[in-house]
């Protein structure tokens, strides 16, 4: 019994190193959207952080304590090439989560359980991610980001540049748990302190990246 007992408190804590660590990259990050935040785009009056994306109590079943107003899929055009071996679906898992604010029809202080959304700064007349910003990826990904594919091994395996399974011994690059290429695949949404020139990106360099599924 006490074994078990150090054993839960031994995952309690290790839970809790993991938030302090994942809450310390985001402070110094464009995702922080509090008052304290670095981007122009952030809140006039929320000095929490985390409130953006999570909630502790009434989560979205959508994402991990997910808290902010989700995008509903049916209305993007998927990316599309002659080449591609699986076909792009509509958003789901972690790139949904990601379309929440980027795809500039949601407001970014959007927050399930609060009546009206959190103020921000530098945003449209709706509270969304202007037109015109970069970080407003809109509902087209037909040319830019290939998000939401199945990764399977027998399409891997079928052509020259894939790799199977794929390989990170760090475990920060590649598919989800279910198997898709998702916006996590390339970027961490907690930490942009690794790469000075890819936003979020989950390695130092780009070809780090790639070559976790391309073998070029």
């Amino acid at each position: 019994m006490k074994n078990l007992v150090k054993c839960g408190l031994l995952v309690l804590f290790l839970l809790t190193l993991s938030v302090f660590v994942m809450a310390g990259a985001i402070v110094d990050s464009k995702h922080n959207l509090s008052t304290s935040g670095r981007g122009q785009i952030k809140s006039s009056s929320e000095t929490r952080i985390c409130i953006f994306c999570h909630t502790s109590h009434n989560s979205s079943p959508d994402g991990p304590l997910w808290g902010h107003q989700t995008t509903t899929p049916g209305n993007f055009t998927t990316y599309n090439r002659a080449t591609l071996k699986n076909q792009p679906q509509q958003p789901n898992g972690a790139t949904k989560l990601c379309l929440s604010c980027h795809d500039g029809t949601i407001a970014v202080g959007a927050i399930k359980g609060l009546s009206r959304p959190i103020p921000m700064q530098n945003v449209g007349a709706a509270g969304e991610i202007p037109e015109l910003r970069p970080s407003n990826i809109g509902r087209d990904l037909s040319g830019t980001h290939p998000v939401s594919i199945p990764y399977l091994q027998n399409s891997a395996l079928a052509v020259d540049h894939l790799r199977w399974p794929p390989v990170d011994p760090e475990g920060k690059v590649g598919p989800d748990a279910d198997g898709f290429v998702q916006c996590t695949a390339c970027h961490d949404p907690h930490d942009d302190s690794r790469s000075k020139k890819y936003p979020f990106w989950n390695k130092s360099t780009f070809d780090e990246v790639c070559k976790t599924c391309h073998t070029y």
